[in-house]
């Protein structure tokens, strides 16, 4: 199964908030949410706090239990569709290829220091081999 992008679970989770507001007629608690998208409470409240960062919904903390309440369900059109999987992928793509281009200039620079040093050596050999002959 492909991963889901955060627009995905975030559609879910307003889906189930929703479903389970009416169920219950009450908002859901985080268990009840995770419960229903099968998933661990941990990764249900990772979810949660990133669709309340983003605004799309609000979580009370109360008594030992998180209710969870729709607040803009408009906003989740501003998510990403694009999987955090693949977006990982990229980064780290980019990022091998800026370490490539490091070692090819790191590379290019130890190149020009050898033959630097390798021309000082036949300078010193020359004025050595004409300070022999005086």
């Amino acid at each position: 199964m492909a991963e889901k992008s955060l627009y995905e679970y975030a559609h879910l989770v307003v889906s189930a908030i929703r479903v389970l507001e009416y169920k219950m007629s009450a908002p859901p608690a985080l268990e009840d949410v995770s419960e229903m998208l099968e998933t661990s409470v941990e990764e249900a409240n990772r979810l949660c706090r990133k669709l309340k960062a983003s605004e799309i919904i609000e979580l009370l903390d109360k008594a030992g239990s998180t209710r969870l309440f729709v607040k803009d369900h408009l906003k989740i059109e501003e998510l990403p569709k694009a999987s955090e999987q693949s977006r990982l992928a990229s980064e780290l793509e980019k990022f091998k290829q800026a370490r490539q281009s490091q070692k090819v200039a790191l590379d290019s620079v130890k190149t020009e220091q050898s033959e630097k040093k390798k021309k000082l050596h036949e300078e010193l050999e020359k004025k050595l081999k004409e300070g022999l002959k005086k």
